[in-house]
């Protein structure tokens, strides 16, 4: 089975789709290629727990969410045991892009965040998708803090050097900061 650091969170399960174990699926990106490159798709009930594969039988849009009819799950009530529950691709599943300007966010994950003149804000975490954009979750360990950044062209500059520049407005980082634990 693949490991967890070789998948990426591409959905949500929803409620079922009619009474043949059809599923849906809230995808967290616009484009929902990936349910349907995947041959395979693996499923957790949250973002840490264990993923079961299934095979993908079909995948289909519908409105704003995709419908997915997997293996082993064939009724109703097989189809809301998953409700709820994440949706995993292994990371060769993911189509490929083709702009040199786009980028998946999980390639972000572990880069380096300064501001603009260079003063270190931390590692990036995790991008979260929220209805208002997506945001950057950047953790500064040695400060026990962690730094909340919209993920807006204006503001975060991406460059090779594996570093990610941003230029919040004046009070931003120190709105969206909070402690953590440390350790964590």
């Amino acid at each position: 089975m693949a490991s967890p650091d070789d998948m990426v969170l591409v959905a949500r399960l929803g409620r079922p789709h009619g009474i043949r174990g059809e599923l849906r699926a809230w995808t967290f990106s616009e484009d929902s290629e990936a349910l349907f490159e995947a041959e395979t798709v693996f499923i957790s009930p949250n973002e840490t727990g264990p993923r079961s594969p299934y095979t993908v039988r079909a995948a289909r849009v519908a409105q704003r969410h995709v419908l997915l009819t997997l293996d082993k799950v064939h009724t109703r009530t097989a189809a809301e045991a998953l409700n709820n529950h994440f949706v995993w691709v292994h990371k060769n599943d993911l189509p490929a892009l083709d702009d040199p300007d786009e980028f998946y966010h999980h390639d972000l994950v572990g880069r380096r965040v300064v501001l603009a003149d260079e003063t270190p804000l931390g590692t990036l975490e995790a991008v979260w998708d929220t209805p208002g954009g997506p945001i950057l979750v950047i953790r500064d360990r040695s400060e026990n803090r962690e730094v909340l950044i919209p993920f807006a062209r204006a503001m975060v500059e991406l460059h090779t050097d594996d570093v990610i520049r941003v230029s919040p407005p004046e009070g931003l980082v120190e709105a969206t900061t909070t402690p953590i634990e440390p350790g964590t």
